[in-house]
């Protein structure tokens, strides 16, 4: 008996490369709150954030029962699956964490770069302004990258070609690397964060690392420090970023992402000349949809195989 897979935001070709390579499987286009409900449904395969959010909270629901797969197109899970009866005990979530490293590890360098070269001035202001702080150069100084996942290590190797000396922390140890001068665990947060030029934030967001930029961390931070947020904005406390950003205390921040979005007009971060911010972009390439596709039909087949799959999300963890 085939296998029955609904699939989501796929376009038409796409949709005649999979019927055609996977004749195990039986696709069913989803549509949201469609009348005709699929028995016995095998997985959910969403190719767009759109297409699963329409899934996940209209119709999941529906089908949980007999589901035994979902993949989300996204890498971060943090706002779904908050609870254990949403799906069945069998069910695994893949998702497309790592391969968005690329793209996200340049956007961070781009960020950081409009500050210390003073861009985001220039841009704001116009090509006559005339700043008052020369711009930076990046080669010998000191970063953390506090995450070090698939974007963690892609920004790792970005970094150290301009000449930084990287730091890294995480949750668990890393295989060495020739790229970084020292490793920290999470419960060494604090530590890390001393005598550092920039911080990255590349982690998930969980209840672990929900606000780890603080009123409190702020004070193990040392003064002209750029913090560049390309993961989660939940993982900074805004109102002690705008603090110190105002009082000059942090040379500069750059984010894409901010705790509450889409973001208003009158936000007061925007009024700050250190401050450069862009909406949710970092994950954007030309290149991404074809690794998302690869990894989807990767997986179809080692579904079809019963073969274990790539890229499984830890909803406990929230990763």
């Amino acid at each position: 008996m085939k296998k029955k897979i609904l699939v989501a935001g796929f376009e038409k070709k796409q949709l005649l490369f999979l019927k055609k390579n996977n004749r195990k499987i039986e696709f069913h286009i989803y549509k949201k709150d469609q009348k005709k409900i699929i028995s016995n449904v095998d997985a959910f395969i969403s190719i767009t954030r759109r297409s699963f959010e329409d899934f996940y909270y209209n119709d999941l629901y529906k089908y949980k029962s007999s589901i035994s797969w979902i993949h989300i197109a996204g890498a971060g899970i943090d706002k779904y699956f908050k609870s254990k009866n949403e799906i069945n005990s069998k069910c695994i979530v893949t998702h497309a964490k790592i391969i968005q490293g690329p793209q996200v590890a340049d956007h961070a360098m781009a960020l950081l770069l409009s500050l210390t070269r003073n861009i985001n001035l220039i841009v704001k202001n116009g090509p006559f302004y005339k700043f008052k702080n020369r711009p930076i150069e990046l080669r010998g100084k000191k970063a953390l990258i506090v995450g070090y996942g698939g974007v963690g290590r892609c920004l790792a190797e970005r970094a150290k070609g301009f000449g930084i000396d990287i730091d890294v922390i995480d949750k668990k140890y890393s295989p060495i690397s020739n790229l970084v001068s020292h490793f920290y665990l999470i419960e060494e947060y604090k530590k890390a964060l001393k005598d550092k030029d920039i911080i990255f934030y590349t982690l998930p967001l969980t209840a672990e690392t929900e606000k780890i930029f603080n009123k409190k961390t702020i004070k193990f931070i040392k003064k002209n420090t750029f913090i560049i947020n390309v993961c989660r904005g939940n993982v900074i406390c805004y109102e002690t970023l705008y603090k110190y950003l105002k009082n000059n205390y942090l040379r500069g921040a750059g984010s894409d992402v901010l705790d509450v979005e889409p973001i208003k007009k009158n936000n007061k971060l925007l009024k700050l000349s250190n401050f450069v911010y862009t909406p949710h972009l970092a994950g954007i390439s030309d290149q991404l949809p074809k690794r998302i596709f690869k990894l989807i039909t990767d997986n179809i087949n080692r579904f079809a195989n019963n073969n274990e799959l790539i890229n499984q999300a830890n909803i406990k963890n929230g990763y």
